[in-house]
């Protein structure tokens, strides 16, 4: 089997193999941090709100 023939059946093969979503695992963990960073935040705000309505100053 020629070199090219070998490379186009290893590339076609290659092809194959790739995931069907477009989002690489990089941006899909990206996302996952912001989420969490936001809920975190809106837990530490829901939080304060709680305590400033309380009538307790933090700062």
């Amino acid at each position: 089997m020629g070199e090219s023939r070998r490379n186009r059946r290893k590339n076609k093969r290659v092809k194959q193999q790739q995931p069907k979503s477009g989002i690489s695992k990089k941006d899909k963990i990206i996302a996952l941090v912001v989420i969490v960073l936001i809920f975190v935040v809106a837990a530490i705000a829901a939080v304060y709100y709680s305590l400033y309505k309380s009538g307790l100053t933090l700062f």
